[in-house]
């Protein structure tokens, strides 16, 4: 072969790239695709918007209230707006506080407004408690021990086709106590779709399907539909039982915490959330299962073969699977009892979760050489984006009280003070329902805590009276695939069709409002023993 001289191999090369070397260089937003022109007219709207009634706001407050009042207000409706539309991404909005307070505010000589003190939320203790209780999720995740879990339940509930939606509500559901309510109905999904294979050839017999609908028939009958929804309600109702399960919950305990320095512990919380969820969850199963959509066969022959099946899949019990259970159950037991056995507890909820999430990190896996419970390749996954609108729900909360606008609001509040207290509960745990129907949970608690608790202080009410069916209307929304994560999850698959989550959601709304009101009035009212 002859050789080329020196040089040689450059004289050819253009600099002008190739159609194909175009494509490659393209950057990640060059390659990114375009939103639909709708969603883009939508987010320009609400852009506007949000500015719009940020000035109405600040004009509407009186000339009395000061400056920081009047700014604190028009920031709260900027960053409702702009959460309600997602003008910005969700999480990008939550940072406004961090920009618009010390930038505009005037605060004072003894408490400035500055980066520092607003940014002093974004640390709250609650924000570490829910990133550990995400470190043990995905722990969870990495080891699959959480499918395990919702494996040996369905396997427990036998072959009828009732008990089969009740093992999967219940798997949902307490997994989604402790793991993200999407996550939990992602896992949940597959599994539905394995048990409807094997219903599809019952059905067939039975003539209820089409002889080779297979799997996507029997999705379609009421069995499919009871089973699909199951998974989306149970999803959102399980979360309800722990401060962890959902972020309203945390976001309400934070607000407590830090505004009216009210401690609100893991065990008060599920001796609250608990029960509400057992029951809503029984009433949905026999929603589903005995009136809206009756599944159409009794009996699955072979159906604890099938899930032995596919337990069988994920093999023998790792070590790793013992371990993280072993800590998953150290820390539930520890955020129960410590405050059970000690006046003054030496650790907080946030640092058991800590501490847990430390653990993962440091014990071997018993696997590969070095292989740990947890590597950051996994906890990177963590939804950081969560953990900031806690920052910007809280840093606005913050404000409320500092600036004077709580007093504002519960002085222009009194005018009200003489409705029923129930009333006003009922009223306000169907308003934040059907608005979370079509707007973000998470965002929706976080802008209505502390204008609910700044109306709780003006008329002389305990203001976890009246915030904690906020926290808990905000979490249960059924009707919409928009209003929650599970609900898309299940939507998107295409075997759930809007009039059938409406007809099933509407009555559960309904059935949600009477639960959390009488919840709020009785549980709520003896654990916390709140006077009214």
């Amino acid at each position: 072969m002859p050789q080329r001289r020196a040089g040689e191999h450059a004289e050819h090369f253009s600099p002008l790239p190739t159609a194909s070397t175009e494509t490659q260089m393209r950057s990640p937003g060059e390659r990114a695709e375009a939103f639909s022109g709708k969603t883009t007219r939508n987010r320009w709207l609400g852009f506007v918007g949000g500015i719009a009634l940020a000035g109405l706001l600040y004009w509407a407050v009186p000339a009395e209230a000061s400056h920081d009042a009047r700014l604190t207000a028009a920031v709260a409706g900027l960053m409702a707006v702009w959460w309600m539309t997602e003008a910005l991404p969700i999480p990008a909005t939550a940072l406004v506080p961090l920009v618009a307070f010390p930038l505009l505010g005037e605060g004072t000589e003894e408490a400035p407004i500055d980066v520092s003190s607003v940014g002093a939320s974004y640390g709250n203790d609650i924000i570490f408690l829910f990133m550990g209780g995400f470190l043990i999720a995905l722990s969870m995740q990495r080891w699959n021990l959480h499918r395990r879990i919702a494996l040996m339940v369905l396997k427990l509930m036998g072959e009828r086709t009732g008990a089969i939606i009740a093992g999967s509500m219940i798997a949902t559901g307490f997994l989604s106590m402790w793991v993200s309510n999407t996550a939990t109905a992602v896992m949940m999904l597959p599994i539905g779709l394995s048990v409807l294979e094997l219903v599809s050839d019952t059905m067939e017999r039975k003539g209820v399907i089409g002889k080779g609908a297979g799997a996507k028939g029997a999705l379609k009958t009421k069995f499919g539909v009871g089973l699909m929804l199951s998974i989306a309600y149970a999803a959102s109702i399980g979360s309800l039982g722990t401060i962890i399960g959902t972020p309203p919950n945390a976001l309400l305990v934070a607000y407590m915490a830090q505004e009216h320095d009210v401690q609100i512990g893991f065990g008060q919380w599920m001796l609250v959330g608990l029960p509400l969820s057992i029951v809503l969850l029984s009433i949905a199963w026999w929603l589903l299962v005995k009136v809206l959509f009756k599944p159409e066969v009794e009996r699955i022959p072979g159906g604890r073969e099938v899930i032995g099946h596919e337990i069988s899949k994920l093999g023998p019990v790792a070590t790793g699977e013992k371990l993280v259970l072993a800590i998953f159950v150290l820390a539930a037991v520890s955020w129960i009892a410590i405050p059970l056995l000690f006046e003054s507890p030496p650790i907080t909820d946030a640092g058991i979760a800590l501490a847990a999430g430390l653990l993962l990190f440091l014990i071997p896996a018993g696997a590969e050489r070095g292989v740990r419970l947890l590597d950051w390749e996994s906890a990177v996954k963590l939804p950081w984006g969560v953990l900031l609108l806690f920052g910007g729900g809280l840093a606005l909360s913050a404000q409320f009280s500092s600036s004077g606008l709580t007093e504002w609001i519960g002085d222009a509040s009194q005018a009200i003070g003489g409705l029923p207290v129930v009333l006003m509960v009922v009223i306000l745990a169907a308003a934040i329902l059907f608005l979370t129907e079509i707007t973000s949970n998470t965002a929706t608690a976080a802008t209505f805590l502390p204008l609910v608790g700044g109306i709780a202080g003006g008329i002389g009410v305990d203001p976890l009276l009246l915030t904690i069916p906020v926290a808990l209307a905000a979490t249960c929304a059924f009707m919409l695939p928009v209003a929650t994560p599970p609900n898309a999850v299940v939507f998107g698959t295409g075997y759930v069709t809007i009039s059938q989550m409406v007809k099933g959601g509407l009555w559960l709304n309904l059935v949600s409002i009477v639960l959390i009101s009488a919840t709020t009035m009785t549980l709520a009212v003896w654990v916390f023993t709140i006077v009214y």
